[in-house]
């Protein structure tokens, strides 16, 4: 798969240049604004998040048309997956999920976080609703399944960002449709089999 570089510019709101600590999963994301583009979601992550000063990024994008980006290298920290709020069903800041699959990232948040441990992969939607396009669909399988293969990340290691905090609708479609992102794993399974 073809991976086009648009590193973000170092700076603490979007690329800090912390080296990950290790790679326990794969969290994927929807940008949360129907027909946005990838590099707009950079401008946001290299401009808006330090004139914000908020922090989020993610290593990844995946455009409209299946165009996959990496913001930040691999082995460097995104924001994406932290909290500082309750997770609804458990009452503590992550899932159980998140606890069991990050350990030590999730059960402090004061001092760490899953961020440490994972790549995050945003996808661009079609509409307000979190649908993809089956472009997006397609590339995000396909960078999934190169990311898993490459890091030994098992596939039970691959959420999203509903399931790391519990309270965030993201990706939307597969927080209101859970069999979709299963249908999305299976995908995923049958290019890691070849």
């Amino acid at each position: 798969m073809k991976i086009i570089e648009k590193l973000l510019t170092p700076n603490q709101y979007s690329r800090p240049c912390k080296k990950m600590a290790e790679k326990r999963a794969l969290i994927l994301h929807w940008v949360g604004v129907g027909g946005q583009r990838a590099l707009s979601v950079w401008e946001y992550f290299e401009y808006g998040c330090i004139r914000e000063k908020r922090y989020a990024s993610a290593q990844y994008c995946i455009d409209l048309d299946g165009a996959a980006y990496r913001f930040i290298p691999d082995d460097e920290v995104a924001y994406h997956c932290g909290s500082s709020q309750n997770d609804p069903l458990s009452g503590n800041i992550y899932t159980d999920w998140a606890r069991k699959v990050f350990d030590k990232y999730a059960l402090d948040p004061q001092r760490n976080s899953p961020n440490n441990a994972a790549i995050g992969i945003e996808m661009c939607v079609i509409d307000n609703e979190g649908n993809f396009s089956p472009e997006t669909l397609r590339s995000a399988v396909e960078l999934t399944a190169e990311l898993c293969g490459k890091y030994q990340i098992p596939l039970d290691r691959v959420g999203t960002h509903h399931m790391v905090v519990g309270w965030k609708d993201c990706p939307r479609l597969w927080t209101r449709f859970p069999h979709k992102f299963n249908e999305f794993k299976k995908e995923v399974q049958a290019l890691l089999k070849r």
